[in-house]
């Protein structure tokens, strides 16, 4: 016979009372079955727990040593009860989250966390995708949410800025102008500029473009990726320059350097998106998180 959850109960309140008439009346049962429980768990242990006589009952050496291991088998029974109701009324079920990587230096990352923590029946699948393909996709039902680099939003779609942060420029740690304080478009004429495909990103194509144009300068384009992560890792090659967000300054490229510039305050906003009209509380769940995450991190912004 397997030894019970609530045998190792009535042998410890028996411990703690030494009485079986005390551990009966606490335990709500009669003596005949305290007893006939100690002495099950005794045939199953093969070992004496208690001595005991008409006037005396204490615990043998035997007895001590399962009076410690007793209480701490109960104690995890109790924190894998709790455990396991927690998961039951918790929220459960996928959550399929776009994102582009360079958000993995916003607020995703800890969003995703909090979330996890306070809903772990909830399932986060992560899909990497571009901004506009997951605006494609949510609208498709394919993606229940999704961050992205802000760019025109069709109606249908709900959105929350995440980030809203200055243009850097990213060079090369060793070239001729990383010593600068900080750097003017003009400085970048002539230099070669890496730059999203416009296809894949065209508000930021054009945006590029057009401070130079403000600046009555030509950008000298000389190579188009599809993600952030590709422009900073080409430029720690000494392959070109390039605007990028300030969050990317976090992304630990050991040869580049991020300068401020000097004459104009370009801004770059990202952002977590829904559809508006479907309904997803494990969705509302993450962008209640999302929420949380931006007002610690930009207290004088509302969410």
């Amino acid at each position: 016979m397997a030894i019970t959850f609530r045998q190792l109960r009535y042998f410890l309140v028996l411990t703690e009372e030494l009485h079986f008439g005390h551990a009966a009346k606490r335990l709500h049962i009669s003596q005949p079955p305290l007893s006939a429980s100690l002495r099950q768990l005794e045939e199953e242990l093969g070992v004496q727990l208690l001595e005991r006589s008409s006037k005396h009952v204490a615990l043998t050496s035997a007895g001590e040593a399962f009076q410690r291991q007793a209480r701490r088998m109960l104690e995890q029974l109790t924190e894998s009860r709790t455990l396991v109701r927690r998961i039951a009324a918790s929220a459960s079920g996928l959550v399929r989250v776009g994102f582009t990587p360079a958000m993995l230096f916003r607020q995703l990352p800890t969003a995703l966390k909090a979330l996890q923590a306070s809903h772990p029946g909830i399932d986060i699948q992560l899909m990497e995708r571009n901004s506009a393909e997951q605006i494609a996709a949510i609208e498709a039902g394919q993606l229940e949410i999704g961050f992205i680099h802000s760019i025109p939003l069709p109606e249908t779609l709900s959105a929350i800025t995440i980030a809203d942060e200055p243009f850097l420029c990213c060079l090369p740690r060793y070239h001729p102008l990383s010593s600068r304080d900080a750097l003017s478009i003009s400085d970048l004429v002539g230099e070669p500029l890496v730059m999203f495909n416009r296809k894949l990103a065209p508000h930021y194509y054009d945006r590029i473009v057009s401070l130079f144009h403000i600046a009555d300068q030509t950008p000298s384009i000389k190579h188009e990726v599809s993600h952030w992560l590709t422009i900073v890792a080409l430029i720690a090659h000494g392959m070109g320059v390039a605007l990028v967000p300030q969050a990317l300054a976090g992304s630990m490229f050991t040869n580049v350097v991020f300068l401020p510039l000097a004459d104009m305050d370009v801004r770059h906003q990202s952002q977590c998106i829904w559809l508006t009209e479907a309904s997803n509380a494990n969705r509302d769940l993450l962008i209640d998180s999302v929420r949380t995450s931006c007002r610690q991190t930009f207290p004088d912004m509302r969410y």
